[in-house]
């Protein structure tokens, strides 16, 4: 906790108040996280496959009331109740990303907040894993960090990385779809793998720990910190027919270097299978 806490210190000009903020508010919300983690709490169900425990609220309720003190002007975006509002910085939360894992005792989650403009462009995002005490965090222009340190995309050929991806479990009409998009990819990497995290999981394609990242039917609270973060790295951010992701309107997602992700949507065309981004 010393390390990551420690990070906010050396962010002191005036520029920097917000990311400052931001950081400090995402921290102490995974500390919250953590000393639940294992403990009793109460566990509901938002869909047939999707839980929500007490966590979730608590410290969504959390981050929202900490920055609607420092910055009374910005808007919000969060999961819980789907809770939006208008203003400048619009914030995008996920106050628990992972929340099958955590009510289930994996601890593969995070707390996500991208930082936007009033007009939706991206400033800034912080992601933190409350179990491994690490900080990513990014601002537009400046790169992307992991505790303090510079990440970058990785550099390996397609074949020599690990692939992250998921199945649409609140599109279970897509599970066939998606599955033959997998298994054109199946050939051309190491192997697969699927943690339950989006944000984590493109919070890892930035720092190299997976050379791509590919998922449909997720929402901009689950992208909107880690895409920054990606892009910083060095990487590029797409929907599956090819253009820019946008974490407001797209469906789909897939990261990674522009080499990897480049072929990757070509062995998609290739096949034959329909896109949709």
């Amino acid at each position: 906790m010393g390390q990551t806490h420690s990070i906010i210190k050396f962010m002191k000009n005036t520029d920097e108040i917000l990311m400052n903020t931001v950081i400090s508010t995402a921290l102490k919300a995974g500390d919250i996280l953590r000393t639940g983690f294992r403990q009793r709490f109460e566990v509901e169900q938002k869909s047939a496959h999707d839980l929500i425990t007490e966590y979730d609220t608590t410290v969504q309720q959390f981050i929202v009331e900490q920055l609607s003190k420092a910055f009374p002007g910005a808007g919000f975006v969060a999961e819980e109740e789907h809770f939006s509002t208008k203003g400048d910085p619009l914030l995008v939360i996920d106050p628990l990303d992972g929340t099958n894992n955590f009510a289930m005792g994996i601890p593969q989650f995070c707390v996500s907040i991208g930082v936007f403009t009033g007009e939706r462009q991206p400033k800034a995002g912080v992601v933190y894993n409350p179990v491994l005490e690490e900080l990513y965090h990014a601002q537009v222009g400046k790169g992307a960090y992991l505790n303090g340190e510079p990440i970058h995309v990785t550099q390996e050929p397609l074949k020599d990385t690990l692939v992250a991806t998921a199945l649409p479990f609140k599109f279970r009409d897509k599970v066939d779809w998606i599955t033959q998009l997998l298994l054109h990819v199946y050939p051309e990497v190491m192997d697969i793998r699927r943690l339950g995290s989006a944000a984590l999981d493109i919070c890892y394609t930035a720092a190299g720990i997976f050379g791509l990242y590919f998922e449909y039917g997720i929402n901009a609270w689950d992208t909107a910190a880690g895409v920054c973060l990606l892009r910083e790295a060095g990487g590029v951010a797409l929907d599956f027919s090819g253009q820019p992701y946008d974490p407001f309107t797209s469906k789909s997602i897939v990261v990674g270097p522009s080499a990897h992700v480049e072929r990757v949507l070509h062995l998609w065309r290739e096949s034959g299978v329909q896109l949709e981004g």
